[in-house]
């Protein structure tokens, strides 16, 4: 078996830091899954700190049986999370769908092989590092189950499954929709004219700002399982950007300190304003427009 990338494991780190940022932010004391966090995340650097100050071979090799202990056990936390996603699909598309006995064991079948190829992603068992990543975020947002589930549903069934995909895909999207119009709101008062042209400029650009997030959303299931999926899109626009940074760019070893990466976050950070103030030309005037540049500049770059 192969060792577990620490591709992975890094992005796991960052994962923990973000959101437990994003939780202090909103809270002054720390909740058990604060505390959690921190001390997952301070374990994590001492093990990279030792790892490095160790002279010898017999640190190193106890300090490497220790961290491929920790490891299994995280993978197996990773596991209980993803099967506790599953289930919920599972659960979903049998009262939905109202399914046979004959065709829920069948889907019994389809979950069993998906969880069984996650885990084994999870242990490092296939693929680069990169695409590693993109698999496991696929297999978490339940792609290709339409395809999975042709051969099992009838005609009818399987078109009940594509309507209710379209209206949650809808949904979702208006859903996304109305929380950004509720932020420019909170920098700059819409009129109620306003709100209407807003709305439909950002019910455009919400499929691609969906679509851009839904890979962190899932990535986060496998630490807080379904408790944050619904986090604001705002809140998780760090991690968005950083999982991006890890599939598209390429997060160098250096990471966060790496001055390359932070001039892509500043890049990234510059089309995101341009992309959302082009949406709103036509809506804001040129003092709502000037304040809500000066409010989403301000925030953070990555």
């Amino acid at each position: 078996m192969k060792q577990k990338p620490s591709f992975i494991i890094g992005l796991s780190i960052v994962t923990i830091a973000v959101v437990m940022f994003l939780f202090i932010q909103k809270k002054d004391d720390p909740s058990p899954l604060e505390t959690r966090d921190q001390t997952s995340l301070t374990r994590a650097s001492q093990r990279q700190d030792e790892s490095q100050t160790a002279h010898s071979p017999r640190e190193r090799k106890e300090r490497e049986q220790t961290a491929q202990q920790e490891s299994k056990k995280l993978t197996s936390f990773w596991t209980q999370n993803a099967s506790a996603g599953f289930a919920l699909s599972k659960k979903y598309l049998v009262t939905d769908l109202n399914l046979s006995a004959e065709e829920s064991s069948k889907l019994d079948q389809i979950f069993a092989r998906r969880e069984s190829e996650l885990a084994d992603l999870l242990n490092g068992d296939a693929g680069d590092d990169v695409e590693t990543m993109r698999k496991v975020c696929a297999l978490l947002r339940n792609k290709g189950l339409r395809e999975d589930l042709a051969g099992i549903l009838s005609p009818e069934k399987l078109a009940t499954f594509d309507a209710n995909e379209a209206t949650r895909e809808r949904e979702t999207i208006e859903a996304r929709a109305y929380r950004d119009m509720a932020e420019i709101n909170d920098v700059v008062l819409l009129t109620d004219s306003q709100k209407k042209q807003a709305l439909a400029a950002l019910i455009k650009s919400a499929p691609a700002n969906v679509e851009q997030e839904a890979d962190t959303r899932a990535f986060m299931t496998l630490h807080y399982g379904q408790v944050l999926t619904d986090v604001d899109s705002s809140a998780i626009r760090g991690m968005s950007n950083m999982l991006d940074a890890a599939l598209k760019y390429e997060m160098p070893a250096d990471g966060l300190d790496n001055p390359s990466y932070q001039q892509w976050t500043e890049d990234n950070k510059t089309r995101r304003i341009t992309n959302a103030l082009s949406a709103l030309e036509s809506v804001l005037d040129e003092k709502q427009l000037t304040r809500y540049r000066k409010h989403l500049e301000n925030e953070p770059a990555w």
